[in-house]
């Protein structure tokens, strides 16, 4: 298998991590070139999504700003996803874990009788977070609540809160740059949120939560276990992973315990990883660092009215 060290890690994420005051400087271009103003002041603090479902953002910070340029969709593998699952899958319990803004949250309409839970660990995000849910169409079905996902209830942990880009916040991963914010935080597991409520027949979830997958999903099982249809959108990131001591092929046997993998190739097209461990994912990717996403299914029959494009492995 040939490394490539050169592409450890995507290009973007490189910027931010490494050079913040570059990936400013870009963000000011576009915001600059977009407005014609820099003066926060004359900025929109919100953007109007597809769907027409407003977001609230925050002007000043560097990934609000990025959602301003790209008119709330910067991740638009996920946001075509969860577009296509509500409309398809129709759930009845809709999880996001990992809030952030709301890109994916409120990026939709749902059922009148979809339970929605969004849970975000980052403070300075709920005022905005909190303002998109009161001017949602769903909003008496959106609960919001401030906590770290994980596998254990009532733990405190440290959240390392990235003043210069809030989606790299988290309870894993520390950035080299020196714009953190440590904060402590209580966890909640998703099981224990939903108060021993398991048995759904369709449950639409995302994590994203830069790296700390393993424990959220952990804390799921009993939902994993008891309802009948499962489809989930997770991000995949070895480093962080094992960083946090978790064995990558420990973590890959888990998932494939309770779901069929699809893997996203950088293309966007998915493979189906049938009996998927991790050498495979380093042949596939031709690097011993993956950072990439998987969708997560329960009951392959949804699988198909997603109009994904699949590959065979």
């Amino acid at each position: 298998m040939k490394l490539k060290a050169a592409i450890r890690k995507p290009f973007l994420m490189r910027i931010w991590e490494n050079y913040p005051k570059t990936w400013k400087f870009l963000i000011d271009l576009g915001i600059l070139l977009k407005y014609k103003t820099l003066n926060v002041k004359k900025l929109p603090d919100k953007v109007i999504l597809p769907c027409s479902n407003i977001l609230f953002v925050n002007s000043e910070e560097n990934r609000g700003r990025a959602l301003l340029i790209s008119n709330g969709i910067t991740q638009k593998r996920l946001t075509y996803f969860w577009l296509k699952a509500v409309k398809e899958f129709k759930p009845d319990l809709v999880v996001d874990v990992g809030v952030n803004y709301g890109e994916c949250i409120f990026s939709t309409i749902y059922p009148l009788n979809t339970k929605i839970y969004g849970i975000e660990a980052n403070s300075h995000l709920l005022k905005y977070i909190n303002r998109s849910k009161d001017v949602h169409p769903n909003k008496l079905q959106i609960k919001i609540i401030n906590a770290i996902a994980s596998d254990m209830d009532d733990e405190e942990k440290i959240f390392f809160i990235d003043k210069h880009w809030s989606g790299t916040s988290s309870a894993a991963y520390i950035p080299s740059h020196n714009f953190i914010e440590k904060v402590p935080i209580k966890s909640i597991a998703i099981d224990t949120l939903l108060s021993g409520d398991w048995s759904y027949e369709a449950v639409l979830f995302k994590v994203d939560v830069e790296g700390f997958e393993a424990f959220v999903l952990k804390g799921m099982t009993n939902l994993f276990k008891n309802s009948v249809s499962l489809l989930g959108f997770i991000e995949f990131n070895s480093e962080y992973i094992e960083k946090l001591g978790i064995c990558v092929e420990d973590f890959l046997i888990f998932l494939k315990t309770h779901f069929t993998i699809y893997v996203y190739k950088k293309d966007d097209t998915l493979v189906k990883a049938v009996n998927l461990n991790y050498i495979d994912l380093q042949n596939l990717f031709g690097t011993n660092y993956i950072h990439t996403d998987f969708i997560l299914v329960k009951d392959e029959s949804i699988i198909e009215k997603l109009e994904l494009t699949i590959q065979s492995l």
